[in-house]
């Protein structure tokens, strides 16, 4: 051993032994050891959006109490907003008029309807990938929501998409943004202001920085992290704020081309999560299967090509590859892939979902 230690190469082998150690813990403290960290940032705290306010657009009083009820109208199967029926003076068909409405919510494998909540799911084949699309339109952007793993905030603190649904009683998930994979930027959620921090330019696996908020009136907003501030977001009134990327599609234009794509995935297609408004509480949430015989998954142009199809205005890509999960009414609907040949769930740190 003292022979060892006189050597000229001794210092070299130990100082390379303990580089190797550090590398080691520092991957592990990143990727794997769970963190709870602190919750909200006290600097920052919640956002406040008493002063944000605008009226129901339809409302109707109750004669009995005088408190006002929120309608959802949805429209008719041929697209159209049914009209109210006229007094014409007819007689009135006696047996329309006493049939009790069906009793809500109303459930079918593909679709959910309740007085305030109208999902339909479907499945579409493009680009060689199934796309699992769910239509969702709401009387409030208040049923539009999101959840953290296991209720904390941290890093490397992770659950299944199912799991987190169903602890939270989701009619609707999918996969969020993945936040806990990364030390900085902004993490909003339910109005709290978790992390302020801006996403490190050099960061090889991002070549994007452009974040969504989505606003306390159900308003999705590309935003730039370097030239939008905390400030700026609290005068928004940003409900939620995720930060993968990019925008696939802003003001009804596609913004990605041929060549987009997040730092590490396969340039010919990935499993893909995306969230879209196509009108005021009219959004969808697609899923994408890829990485396997079936669904090769679809490039960033391809998704929002599809997204565009379907009338998005604002379109945004969320966390992909094995994290791509849509949970619905107690089940998953796509097929998931991890490590590019195993069809099972990957735990990941948030989700996004609809439900009271």
């Amino acid at each position: 051993m003292k022979s060892f230690i006189t050597r000229p190469y001794a210092y070299a082998v130990t100082f390379s032994v303990a580089l190797t150690l550090l590398l080691v813990w520092s991957l592990l403290a990143v990727f794997v050891i769970p963190r709870e960290l602190e919750q909200p940032e006290d600097e920052f705290g919640t956002i406040d959006f008493s002063q944000f306010t605008e009226p129901p657009t339809e409302q109707i009083t109750d004669a009995a109490t005088n408190e006002p009820i929120y309608v959802l109208t949805l429209p008719s199967e041929d697209g159209d907003t049914p009209e109210e029926p006229s007094d014409t003076g007819t007689e009135t068909d006696t047996e329309a008029v006493t049939e009790p409405p069906a009793a809500y919510p109303i459930i079918t494998e593909n679709s959910y309807l309740d007085e305030h909540i109208s999902i339909t799911i479907e499945t579409l084949r493009r680009y060689g990938s199934d796309f699992h699309v769910a239509e969702i339109k709401l009387d409030s952007p208040q049923f539009l929501k999101t959840a953290l793993a296991k209720d904390t905030y941290g890093l490397n603190i992770k659950e299944k998409t199912s799991a987190q649904a169903r602890r939270v009683g989701a009619i609707l998930a999918v996969n969020g943004d993945y936040y806990g994979a990364n030390e900085k930027g902004y993490v909003i959620r339910g109005g709290v202001i978790y992390r302020q921090s801006l996403r490190p330019t050099d960061d090889k696996r991002r070549k994007y920085f452009e974040d969504l908020a989505i606003l306390w009136d159900g308003s999705l907003v590309p935003f730039d992290e370097k030239t939008t501030s905390i400030s700026d977001l609290r005068s928004m009134g940003a409900m939620q704020v995720f930060g993968f990327g990019p925008t696939l599609v802003k003001d009804g234009e596609i913004v990605v081309d041929e060549d987009t794509e997040v730092g590490v995935s396969h340039p010919g297609g990935n499993p893909r999560t995306a969230i879209a408004q196509l009108g005021k509480n009219h959004y969808l949430l697609v899923v994408a299967d890829g990485r396997t015989d079936q669904s090769k998954g679809p490039t960033l142009l391809e998704l929002a090509t599809v997204l565009r199809e379907l009338g998005a205005v604002t379109a945004y890509n969320l966390d992909g590859g094995g994290s791509a999960t849509m949970y619905f009414n107690g089940k998953l609907v796509n097929n998931p892939c991890t490590n590019w040949n195993e069809i099972h769930e990957r735990e990941v740190s948030d989700i996004v979902y609809i439900g009271y």
